[in-house]
């Protein structure tokens, strides 16, 4: 629960320095502090509310703890329409939520450069969400319904040694509101352009003075973002029909309260369809796909038409449902032992469902997508045109108990906890690539001659998983005071980890329908009689943190901390021989960080500054690479060597004046491989045979991380006259500079000459291995208390200046010779009506 108190302007001056070296820093402090009480004082009449947070598991303010974490408030969430997880990422400096594909229930977090390249269920997140408590993984559907959250919370750096689940990146705290002590609630009405419609309310009911019920709801429906222009009768894409429900039940009792969650949300879409950037001619696939299908300029020409066209105006073959089901569960009781001890039990369950069928290629074309015949069940039987081209489905077991206190005459804060998990799941994907039946829709366009070649399917198959994940964790951390004014913390964590992967792939090649194999082979390389294989394997890495802080006065932070992460190994999914179900190791971070955290003033204006400055040495990173197998294409999970990540952040507010408040928020990111030896299989342009080749992917960038980015908001109050209600204008920025699509982009001369690229494939390579820079401008009015009413009324305008950009993508023009991206939503014009009573 996040609670807010004012910050009294009785707290000595000071400058704040912002992102200026540290030295400057002290010497600003040094020299504001000499501000006259007797100013200060004068003051009182404007306040900076204070956040508190649970980052530590206990209620603290944000400004007290040697933590780096950004706090969106409910409120806050609301009036920047955030209405769902991937509206997050132009909100929190050095953090992004972008997207691995097509699909919008599919968001890919990454905090200060970490970031995960797959999102298959046998993977752990690199940055978890936890909703009250619980962990949700794996990360696939969880694009959440944001709706009627008390805040969230963005913890950056290692986790582990205070709760739940260890990362190596960060974590994600949402947390919904409690049910109040008093009856009331709210009911809000919302209507915009693409047909939006969305309906919003909760109603607290007190059974007693003890028991208090919350039930809250949304729904949300609107037309799609992008128009489909294809001659085909497939719908616009990118739309929304979203629902969901929670329920939450609060009992206090003398010693003993207990908060249980129940909610369900669903989203029932058209996925969004990457637009089609470039075609790599030159590489294997590449040159098939150009026999097939570029036979009479079909690639060429849908190139051509879209780069004509804007990023909401697409061309698909394949009707892309994209449906996510979430049920969660969180029950969380703490038992008061007396003096000092809190014992705490966090209980959380969740049940997933995800079906999508999407158009990989974002053209007319059937070169990569849904499969139209093939492969499905577990036995190898047929499946029809609707199979999607993703199924997932996952339940999954926590629970965590935590002891709290304090000790040695209050000079010590203690946690020490135990966490368990388990979690199984099935992941199935039908894969096609340039292999369409020759009933496919988009083949009828196109001359007979082509027809006849089109029927000769290149690559299919259907690898399907089962996972078993299980997690055991031991954490306790402590805080000790020397004085008032210095402390140090010291957190130790073990984690064990069991992994299990069943796996089960068809492939096909040649006719389409192809006559389908099993993939699978055992550890001798012979076909396994009913193609399944299981792998297990066992991780364990013990995790710890140690800072040190230092607070010369009650308004003022100073900390260094080092910590470290772990995330465990496992397997590939899509495996289907040795070197595709070799295990991968854990992956490790150390992190050193400093930081200061200020409230101050500058003349008679207050501030609150956050400054944290901090460097990464990445071990044995995760990732997952397209790789050539016996039966067609694959992907292999392994450990690609190591990195470091260098950056800082700094974010300020500041109420200018009492009707004026600016907000500024800066990420600087610089995230490199300093060791990565990559095995890659190119095809000899002299010979024509597919070769490994080892290659130096050293200095090659992370990939959707720019380097540098930047939030700004700025809210006036309007003077009105209080009888009629209040009225504010606001306008919030985001800026960020280009990012990086493909991590061997260092090696693509390299390999050029290897294969025999034409100049231009390699000059439309380089070109899409990077994005642009771009800004987005959010615009809105509130005028609350309508005429002295309990009616609120808001309208807004989101990316006011209707700015293309990219968000994520699939760039594999070096591998499958193509490259695809997903943009950001277009400009939204919107009006909402909300009563509370």
């Amino acid at each position: 629960m996040t609670n807010h108190k004012p910050i009294h302007a009785t707290k000595a001056g000071r400058i704040a320095s912002g992102s200026f070296p540290l030295a400057s820093l002290v010497v600003s402090i040094a020299a504001a502090s000499a501000v006259p009480q007797a100013i200060a004082q004068e003051k009182q009449a404007r306040v900076i509310e204070e956040v508190m947070v649970t980052a530590r598991r206990r209620e603290e303010s944000l400004q007290d703890i040697p933590v780096a974490v950004s706090v969106l408030s409910g409120d806050f969430i609301r009036e920047q329409n955030i209405t769902e997880l991937n509206d997050l990422g132009t909100q929190v400096p050095s953090f992004r939520v972008s997207t691995g594909g097509t699909s919008t229930n599919e968001p890919v977090l990454s905090i200060r450069g970490q970031r995960p390249t797959d999102s298959a269920i046998s993977l752990d997140a690199a940055i978890p969400i936890y909703f009250n408590d619980v962990v949700l993984t794996p990360s696939t559907g969880t694009n959440l319904v944001m709706y009627d959250l008390e805040n969230v919370q963005v913890l950056k750096g290692p986790q582990g040694t205070l709760f739940g689940r260890n990362s190596t990146g960060g974590a994600l705290l949402l947390t919904s509101k409690r049910p109040g002590t008093e009856p009331g609630g709210y009911v809000e009405a919302k209507i915009g352009d693409y047909n939006l419609f969305g309906l919003e309310g909760a109603v607290d009911v007190v059974l007693s003075d003890n028991v208090q019920a919350r039930v809250a709801t949304r729904l949300s429906q609107r037309d799609g973002y992008q128009e489909n222009m294809a001659q085909n009768n497939l719908d616009d894409t990118w739309d929304e029909d979203s629902k969901a429900v929670r329920f939450s039940l609060n009992v206090d009792q003398e010693n003993v309260s207990n908060l249980f969650v129940l909610g369900y949300d669903e989203n029932d879409t058209l996925a969004r369809v990457p637009v089609p950037a470039a075609f790599n001619s030159s590489v294997s696939l590449g040159r098939s796909l150009n026999a097939i299908w570029n036979y009479a300029g079909q690639i060429d020409a849908a190139l051509d038409w879209q780069k004509s066209h804007d990023a909401d105006e697409i061309q698909t073959d394949v009707k892309a449902d994209d449906m996510v089901e979430n049920t969660v569960l969180s029950n969380i009781t703490e038992f008061d032992l007396g003096n000092g001890l809190i014992l705490k039990n966090i209980f959380g369950y969740r049940e997933m469902t995800w079906d999508r069928t999407n158009d990989a290629d974002g053209t007319a074309l059937p070169l990569f997508g849904a499969v139209t015949s093939g492969i499905g069940a577990d036995d190898g039987t047929e499946v029809t045109k609707s199979t999607p081209l993703l199924s997932t489905e996952s339940e999954q077991f926590s629970n965590e108990i935590q002891l709290l206190g304090t000790a040695m005459e209050g000079k010590v804060d203690w946690i020490t906890g135990l966490y368990w998990f388990e979690m199984e799941g099935t992941q199935r994907g039908d894969v096609q690539v340039a292999g369409p039946n020759p009933d496919h829709p988009g083949i009828q366009q196109f001359p007979q001659q082509l027809q006849a070649v089109a029927a000769l399917g290149i690559y299919q198959s259907a690898p399907a998983g089962d996972v078993v994940n299980e997690a055991l964790g031991i954490f306790g951390e402590a805080t000790y005071r020397f004085d008032e004014e210095l402390s140090a913390t010291f957190g130790l964590r073990q984690s064990w980890d069991d992994r299990e992967v069943t796996v089960r792939n068809f492939a096909g090649l040649g006719l389409n329908p192809p006559t389908y194999n099993c993939a699978v082979t055992d550890k001798d390389g012979n076909p396994v009689p009913d193609c399944k294989r299981t792998e297990s394997e066992s991780f364990d890495s013990p995790t710890w943190r140690v800072s040190l802080n230092y607070t010369p006065d009650d308004a003022q932070l100073i900390y260094g901390s080092i910590s470290t992460g772990y995330r465990s190994g496992g397997f590939n999914i899509r495996g289907t021989n040795n070197a595709t179900l070799e295990p991968f190791d854990e992956e490790t971070v150390t992190t050193f960080e400093v930081g200061h955290k200020g409230d101050w003033y500058v003349g008679d204006v207050p501030l609150r500054t956050n400054f944290a400055a901090y460097y990464q040495d990445y071990q044995d990173i995760q990732k997952t690479q397209a790789v050539q197998t016996a039966t067609g294409f694959g992907t292999a999970t392994v450990n690609a060597g190591e990195a470091e990540i260098m950056g800082l952040e700094f974010d300020v507010m500041v109420p200018v004046t009492d009707r004026i408040t600016a907000t500024f928020a800066y990420s600087f990111v610089d995230a490199s491989y300093k060791e990565w030896d990559s095995t890659q299989t190119w095809t000899n342009a002299q010979t024509q045979d597919r070769e490994t080749v080892e290659v130096d992917l050293e200095d090659s960038e992370f990939v959707y991380m720019p380097e540098q980015s930047l939030t700004a908001s700025l809210r006036y109050e309007l003077p009105v006259d209080s009888s009629i209600g209040s009225m504010s204008l606001m306008a919030s920025v985001y800026w960020q500079d280009e990012m990086f699509t493909d991590e061997t982009s260092v090696v693509y001369e390299q390999q050029a000459a290897f294969e025999g690229w034409t100049a231009d494939d390699l000059a439309e390579a380089k070109k899409v291995s990077t994005v642009d820079s771009y800004s987005v401008l959010n615009l809105r009015y509130d005028w609350r208390n309508v005429m002295g009413s309990d009616v609120h009324f808001a309208t807004y305008v989101n990316n006011a200046t209707d700015e293309e950009y990219v968000v994520g993508g699939l760039n594999v023009i070096d591998a499958l010779g193509w490259a695809a991206f997903t943009y950001g939503a277009p400009r939204t014009i919107g009006a909402s009506l909300r009563y509370e009573f």
